[in-house]
Parts: structure tokens; sequence; C-alpha cells
């Protein structure tokens, strides 16, 4: 690679080349060329360690250039041209590990420009980034991963979710392997030198993270069609198409569900399932190609049971959200991933509570909600939003804070919105983004409009800031009844309370303190829930009076759940805490039972 940018300047050249003359764009690329589309042709023998390929990407060039940036890492491009009316050669050098540059002789503007670039890759045998490969009972196969910026090792590219564009690719491999894509085969050819290409069909519009492939001599396992007739299979290694059975009716069990909830049917055609031998995830959204941890995915038939089916359909349940929450709609940047991860993991949990009674709903993922509630309470926290400035900080984008605080804020805003105001702004988001892009104040706004209520000043709140909010409350009774709440840690909070003749309400405190009227003619209630439901995303400190008068069996599992949190954290009245512990040590919902076992003094670790 340094050769090549050596003879950018050796080279004999015309006259209007100015070889690196062009300032090299920082970690993003600029938006002064988009790509449109992208056609792509891949040469993959599974038993080689390279391959070759033809990238050509159709362009608008938004203002006037002679030097034409994409992403590339490991690369190594071997010729370029420009074409519109009639062609123009570009020079292509590798300027750093993340970018080649083409240099034209002139400045080229406008939106009909093709960008064709021929280049070899490497296909990694130890890392599991871009494309790799792994040898499994003495078979080759070749996998990829290319979220969050991956793709760039193996296809020439705008690396950025920003950019969706529709991609058409073929792939050349030799007779008797088989090839998979995001999107269905629609032809097959031979070459005549013991190869053969296999093309696909055109995606719809996907940024470059989710493009993938396959390549091997793998088995099919072909699954009942799920949801809106959506063809089902199951991918795997030799010999091994039968372990997918219970993968492909996972399927059909869960996509019905998020069809269902979003009022959209499943957008991508056919849905394949890849089992991987290795991989950098436990599993990777890409639409129609969904790819899985084979020990994650497969069961041999026989081994299936009750937790481990019920844990298949959470994975599934998540990686099927993400075809809409990330593929369908994708994130305008990686500040934002939230809404990919965030959305995925509050969805997923709220198909899988379908198959729980109503009042546990929610319960069973509230632990994991718990540990980050904890974590953004330490030294350990960060925001949910956060924008890399460099590959450094690309590694951080999956944090858990993405997943389960970005879920938890979502949770808390149907909490008090409401559900069906949140499933109307939720599926107005996701039809008027479709196969788009959309940034955390899209949502706001789609969320607004569903609901009369501007969520916007709560979200920045809880997905630019840290720290764990802390309310208190207080009922006063003269000469009107009255809560009284009082909070710390966030610019704008939502509590929702309830309480013995008070229907559940809900408050926004933008400020430390906030003085709420209870239904007038009510009498002076004896209790108050001060996070109804428990969605609330904040801990509540009790007082021993409060305590002594709250009547455990008329709380909902949830709300009995948060309450064993809470007072794990209890500040003050420890004797009180205590007692209201080891009653709900013996709460038949085993989550409330083991909360409380385990903030119980005797029992609790330290923080």
């Amino acid at each position: 690679m340094r050769t090549l940018a050596l003879a950018c300047v050796l080279a004999a050249l015309p006259p209007a080349f100015v070889c690196g003359a062009a300032t090299p764009p920082g970690f993003q690329l600029s938006d002064d060329v988009v790509p449109l589309s992208y056609v792509v042709t891949l040469a993959i023998d599974p038993s080689r360690d390279a391959f070759e390929g033809a990238m050509t990407v159709h362009l608008n060039v938004r203002r006037p250039t002679s030097t034409i940036w994409l992403n590339a890492k490991d690369i190594e491009p071997s010729s370029a041209e420009v074409a519109f009316e009639t062609s123009i050669p570009g020079h292509v050098r590798v300027v750093n590990k993340e970018l080649i540059a083409v240099d034209l002789p002139r400045e080229i503007s406008g939106p009909y420009w093709s960008l064709t670039i021929d280049y070899r890759g490497h296909i990694d045998e130890k890392g599991v980034l871009g494309a790799y490969r792994r040898k499994v009972d003495g078979n080759w196969y070749v996998y990829t991963t290319f979220t969050p910026i991956e793709a760039r090792r193996a296809i020439p590219c705008f690396d950025d979710p920003r950019f969706k564009t529709p991609w058409r690719i073929a792939i050349k491999l030799p007779e008797g392997q088989r090839a998979f894509s995001n999107a269905a085969q629609i032809g097959e050819n031979t070459t005549g030198d013991g190869r053969k290409i296999i093309q696909f069909a055109d995606t719809k519009p996907l940024p470059s993270e989710l493009v993938a492939f396959a390549v091997g001599p793998f088995d099919v396992y072909e699954g009942k069609p799920a949801g809106h007739d959506t063809p089902i299979r199951v991918i795997t290694q030799k010999d091994h198409a039968a372990d997918g059975k219970a993968a492909a009716e996972a399927a059909v069990a869960v996509l019905p569900r998020l069809e269902e909830y979003t009022g959209i049917p499943y957008q991508f055609g056919k849905l394949d399932y890849v089992a991987l031998a290795d991989g950098a995830f436990g599993a990777v959204e890409n639409p129609g190609l969904i790819t899985f941890l084979a020990r994650e995915l497969l069961m041999i038939p026989g081994t299936d049971t009750i937790p481990r089916t019920h844990a298949l359909r959470l994975l599934e349940a998540h990686e099927l959200g993400h075809q809409w929450f990330g593929d369908l709609v994708t994130q305008s940047s990686w500040a934002d991933v939230w809404l990919s991860e965030g959305f995925a993991t509050w969805i997923s949990e709220k198909v899988m509570d379908e198959e729980q009674p109503p009042d546990r709903a929610h319960l069973a993922w509230m632990p994991a909600r718990e540990r980050i509630m904890r974590t953004d309470d330490s030294s350990r926290t960060r925001p949910v939003r956060v924008q890399p400035i460099d590959r450094e900080g690309t590694k951080d984008i999956y944090n858990r804070f993405v997943y389960d605080k970005g879920a938890a804020v979502l949770l808390m805003l149907e909490g008090w919105l409401g559900e069906d105001k949140m499933r109307d702004g939720v599926r107005a988001y996701l039809n008027d983004h479709r196969f788009g892009n959309a940034a955390t104040a899209d949502l706001a706004a789609e969320l607004k409009m569903a609901s009369g209520i501007d969520p916007s000043a709560v979200m920045h709140s809880f997905l630019d800031s840290t720290g764990l909010p802390r309310v208190s409350f207080q009922v006063e009774c003269t000469p009107s009844p009255k809560l009284r709440i009082r909070q710390t840690g966030a610019s704008a909070i939502p509590v929702c309370y309830r309480g013995e003749g008070v229907p559940k309400s809900c408050a926004v405190l933008d400020g430390p303190s906030r003085d709420v009227d209870l239904p007038r003619g009510a009498a002076c209630p004896a209790w108050i829930e001060p996070n109804a439901g428990g969605t609330g995303y904040y801990r509540a400190t009790w007082t021993a009076g409060q305590l002594s008068s709250l009547p455990l069996t008329q709380l909902s599992p949830a709300e009995r759940l948060m309450l064993a949190y809470d007072l794990e954290s209890q500040p003050k009245d420890r004797d009180a805490a205590r007692t209201s512990l080891t009653k709900l040590s013996a709460d038949a919902e085993p989550e409330v039972a083991k909360a409380a076992q385990d903030a119980l003094p005797s029992n609790a670790k330290p923080r």
C-alpha cells in the first residue's frame, strides 16, 4: 500500500492530476459526495485468504471536486474509473488505514456519475471483522461482520449509517459451494473455469454495515413461512441442517408479534439465519441474512428445554426487532445508535411479555435494568448518546448503556405517555422514516404528535446526561390533598404515581420540586406508590411512616420488585426497610423474593 501512495508521486500522470493535494477528510466523510446505489462483484474461494472485487457506486456529486474519498481498510485498489457520458480515468491511492482517494484530471459535479474500482481484499483467518473464514470439519466457510465500520475491509464504500442505498451483490465462487446475501438469489451461471457466479436481487436501501454475505458448503433447513408469508431458512455448516429446526420455529412464533405491534409487515423479502462458527457478536441484524453464533442458534433435535427455547426466542426477538429499528429506520449517526439497540432491547422484551400473564409485564428484564441503574449511579457511568470521533471510539458504540438504559428510557416514556400513544408514535416514526434515517429529535417529534406531550426535555435529560435521579415524596392534606415531590439528579423527569383513591397520574419535574394537586373531594390517601408500574428510571426514597402504611398486596409485581431495589439503597430508616424487605423476601414472584433476599442487610453485597 505504501508503494501505491509512492507511485502517485512517481507516475507519469497528466498535469491536471495533483496527487495528494486534496486534504483528507476526518473520521467521517463529508456530504459533498454521496452514494446512490452500489453494484459489487466478489470472487471468493473459501480455501483462499484473499479475494478479488469490483465495486461500482453511483454518485451524487453535490459540490465540484476532483478527488473522491471512500472508506477502505486493508484494500489494495488496482484501478479506478469515473463515468458520466464518457469515461474519465482516475488515479486511486491509499491515503491512510481508513481511506482511499480517487484523483481525477478535472472537477466533476452532478448526480449521474459512477465510480468503478477494481481491488483485492483479505479474508481473515483469525479475526472476526470484515470478511473472515473458519474451517469446520475440514471445510472452509466465509462469513462477514461489517458492523459498525468494517464493511470497508471488504468493499470500498461510504461506511457510515447515514448513507443508505440499494446494493446489488454478485459472487463468483467454486462449483459445489453455496453463497447467500441479504437479497434473494435471482441467477446462477457457470463461468467455464470451475467456478460459477450467483446474482442477488437489489436490496432495499441499506447502510454499508448491514450488507452481508456467506460462502461455503452450507446446508439449509427450510422452515415454515412466518407472519405475512416470509420464507424462513436456517443456514448451517455441512450436515447440521436439522439443528436449525428450533430456530425456524422460534421465528414463526416471534415475527408476527413484531408485525402486529409496528403495523408494518416484514419488509426485506426472505429471512435467512446464518449459523456462524465464530463471530464478534452473539448476533447481527443484517436484513434478510441475520447472523448468529451457532452455539446460540442451533439445537440438536431432542435437546431443547423450556429455558433454552425461551432464550432463543428472546435472542431472535431482539434481532428481528432490528428489522424495523435499525434496518427499516436507521440512526442518522452513531450517537443515536440507541434508536437501534435500545429499541431492539425494549421491543424484544415487550413481545416476549406476551408469553407472560399481563401483571408480569416487563418483570423479567427489570434485573438487567437495575444493573444499568446501579452502574449509572457509579463512576463507571457514561451517556447513552456519544458520537465517536475515531476508530477507537467505535469500540464503545455497543456499550450496555446504549442497550439497557436506552430500553429503560423507552419503557419510562411508555409508562408516562401511555401504551397506546407510545405505539402510535412509534408507528408514525417507522412509517415516516422507512428506508431512511432518523435522529432522536425525529422520534421525539413523532411521540409529541401522537400524545400531545413534548418528551424532548425528558429524553435529553436521560440520554445525554448521566446519573440515577432520586425522588422523595410527601402527602399534605391541608387544606386539600396535595403530593409534594422532590427530585435530584435530572433536569427533567416524569414521575408517575398512584395511591389509595388516586388513579395513576404523571407529573414532569423540570426543577427540584413540584406540588401536585390530588383528586378533589378525595380523602387524604393513606399511601402513595411513587413509581407506578415500576417504569420510572429513578430511585424512590421512603420514610418509615410511608413504608408502614404501604399495602404490599396492592402493588403490582413490578412495583414490588422496584421497591426491593429501592430499599437496598435506602439511606435512612434501615429498620423500616428491613421489615418491608423481610415481607418481600417471601413474595410469590421469584424475582421479587430474590431481590429482597439480596437486599436484606445480612445478605447485601458491597456496592
